[in-house]
């Protein structure tokens, strides 16, 4: 299956990239000890069904904030944080405050309904 971005409202999950315009090795270096590596055998994994995962973003900015990994044969699904959970985002002022742990929360919710809709399964955890 090809990588797909799923939009969850405030925040949305997109493949991992490290490009000219987007590079994720950074913020996955503080989760992930060889994130470059990482990154190019996530695309692999997608192709294979073996393992899907995401960025984490909030939907005014590309930045990784958390890292989604999804494991359909296992049927779990594991959200890790890019730093403090409890650390406050920057965003328009009209916009509720939210911070990195609300990403991990919403990401993994729209996540998991797009295993149990798209994929046709429940999540173990």
């Amino acid at each position: 299956m090809e990588p797909m971005e799923l939009n969850g409202g405030r925040f949305y999950a997109r493949k991992l990239t490290s490009d000219n315009r987007i590079d994720d090795v950074p913020a996955l270096s503080l989760i992930l000890a060889d994130a470059a590596q990482f990154i190019a055998d996530a695309t692999t994994a997608w192709h294979e069904d073996t393992e899907y995962t995401w960025a984490i973003c909030e939907q005014t900015s590309v930045e990784l904030l958390a890292l989604a990994r999804l494991d359909p044969k296992q049927r779990t699904l594991e959200v890790v944080p890019a730093g403090d959970p409890a650390t406050q985002l920057p965003n328009d002022p009209v916009l509720a405050p939210k911070t990195i742990g609300d990403a991990v929360a919403e990401g993994r919710d729209t996540i998991t309904r797009w295993a149990q809709g798209y994929l046709e399964i429940s999540l173990t955890d």
